[in-house]
């Protein structure tokens, strides 16, 4: 007796082996499910991998730059209370102003965009699914195919899903992507030459800083030195005119030349504190509150060979940096020009799509190719407006870079001459300096005998100390002024500043001799504290000498 089969569903296929995973029949619409092979899975993970920034690889980009002029490699943090050089400050500044590094990130822009252009001329591959939901049309039964994929039919909607890899390839843009390409290069090269070149001003800002806090600590050693005197001055002229053997007129003069040095030291104390302020700024620490060495190079000494002021000029316009920067933004300028007029050209591109995955693959078309044109006819002016713009700004950028060469030949000649100037002024002041401490000598030894008023001794005072100070000021204001000089050439920097390291470069400056014994009031002032800049004497700094030029 034979057993009966159980009855198949119509449409299904057995295979005779015991496994009765159903079969597809003859009949019955044939659908494909395509996995992602092994390869694309890794080339996405590589993909979603490159999303990641590295934001110290970002930075070394214009810091390799900066570290090529300054190298801050190595250099140690500031330690509060300990002594403070010119090179290092410098150093700390190239590394830790935010105003370079804001410099510094324009610069990593340019470099982005430069890749940017460069892209234009790869092709471009992006995976784009798609999952397609639509109403079922009236009457509509069992599942459409057509030459763009077939639908599935969900109850009353048809569905569809297909996985698209699209590429797109510039074939022709008019040669505009050359000049983009190009100009990109041009304004990578300017933003480079603009860090240096910010990076020049305040190292700048710096040693004038540096400098003038040197200048007036050594004001308030002077100043100091002279008050003590003068306060003893005081008391011996208050006894004289009590013994008789002075006027009530001697008494008011030197009290009054006394507070007139108080007031001058005090001054010069609150110029001090607040360039230590401005320096710890520009440096980017906290405070400044050690000792200021006064140790720099044979480069910035009085006595250091000056050459002509034509190699000056013409090392400005080859090397300076914002002279470079400018002639690199006129080419630019240049190649915005070609890229407008590209517009009027044709441009052509190939657009493919490859589908992994698609609904009814079996039917519908695996690949697809697009070959498009685009010729310019009529755009209502607007080609023409961006050429126009294109050429103003190209003669916008003439101007500046033939305006930035005559600034740059003008700054080093005004600086030369204030360095052959100070030089000159050293030279004098020396032997003012000394012809005034001799008349006080005089003064005071005819004062003991009768022969000199005591309005003839405080003058000689006053003057003494006036060249003094004047001494003081120039001789810091001289090495500034080479600093100037320096920059204006474009060679401020570790290769152009020259040895901070070297011995003193002595300028004849001897501030303190002679002062703790003759006492030397402050006088007529004239000029003795000219620069200060921190909101004291309301001076600007440098006045006179053109320091603060930039």
């Amino acid at each position: 007796m034979t057993q009966s089969q159980p009855a198949r569903p119509p449409g299904r296929v057995y295979s005779a082996s015991r496994d009765r995973t159903p079969q597809p029949g003859p009949g019955a619409a044939q659908r494909t499910r395509p996995v992602l092979p092994p390869a694309a899975i890794l080339v996405l993970a590589a993909f979603i991998g490159g999303c990641a920034v590295d934001q110290r690889k970002e930075v070394d980009h214009y810091r390799k730059v900066l570290e090529r002029e300054l190298p801050t490699a190595g250099v140690d943090d500031y330690v509060p209370g300990a002594p403070l050089t010119l090179e290092h400050a410098l150093r700390l500044a190239a590394r830790d102003n935010e105003e370079i590094a804001l410099s510094g990130e324009n610069y990593l822009q340019a470099l982005i965009d430069k890749d940017r252009a460069a892209a234009a001329f790869l092709p471009t591959v992006a995976l784009e699914p798609a999952y397609t939901v639509t109403d079922a049309a009236t009457g509509q039964s069992g599942s459409g195919v057509g030459t763009i994929g077939g639908f599935r039919v969900v109850g009353g909607t048809l569905q569809r899903f297909e996985a698209p890899v699209t590429s797109r390839i510039n074939l022709f843009n008019g040669f505009g992507d050359v000049a983009r390409s190009r100009r990109a290069d041009f304004v990578a090269d300017q933003r480079r030459l603009q860090l240096l070149d910010q990076q020049a001003l305040v190292l700048l800002d710096v040693a004038q800083v540096y400098f003038q806090v040197l200048r007036s600590e050594r004001q308030v050693e002077v100043l100091q030195g002279s008050t003590r005197v003068q306060d003893e001055r005081v008391r011996d002229t208050d006894a004289r005119q009590k013994a008789g053997l002075a006027r009530p007129l001697d008494v008011a003069q030197t009290r009054a030349l006394a507070a007139d040095t108080r007031v001058a030291l005090t001054s010069a104390r609150s110029d001090a504190r607040n360039g230590r302020t401005t320096l710890a700024y520009l440096i980017g620490v906290p405070a400044v509150d050690g000792p200021l060495s006064d140790q720099w190079g044979q480069d910035l000494s009085p006595v250091a060979e000056l050459p002509p002021v034509e190699s000056f000029e013409a090392r400005a316009v080859e090397h300076r940096e914002d002279v470079r920067a400018a002639a690199a933004r006129l080419a630019a300028a240049r190649q915005s020009v070609s890229a407008a007029f590209s517009q009027y050209y044709p441009s052509v591109t190939l657009n493919f799509s490859a589908f992994l995955y698609r609904e009814n693959f079996d039917d519908a078309s695996k690949w697809t190719g697009v070959l498009d044109a685009n010729v310019p006819i009529f755009t209502a002016g607007l080609i023409h407006a961006d050429v126009r713009e294109a050429w103003s700004g190209l003669r916008q950028a003439a101007l500046l870079e033939s305006l930035v060469r005559r600034q740059a030949v003008q700054d080093v000649r005004i600086a030369y001459e204030n360095v052959s100037a100070s030089r000159a002024r050293l030279v004098d002041l020396r032997t003012q300096a000394d012809a005034a401490r001799d008349a006080l000598n005089q003064a005071e030894a005819s004062y003991k005998v009768g022969l000199a008023t005591n309005l003839e001794r405080l003058t000689a005072q006053s003057q003494l100390l006036n060249a003094e100070l004047q001494l003081a000021s120039e001789g810091f204001d001289q090495a500034l002024l080479l600093l100037d000089l320096t920059r204006f050439t474009g060679r401020l920097g570790g290769r152009g500043v020259g040895n901070f390291r070297g011995s003193f470069a002595g300028t004849g400056n001897n501030f303190n001799n002679g002062l703790t014994n003759t006492g030397n009031p402050l006088g007529t002032g004239g000029d003795a504290l000219r620069g200060s800049n921190f909101g004291n004497t309301g001076g600007t700094f440098g006045s006179g000498t053109q320091t603060g030029v930039r």
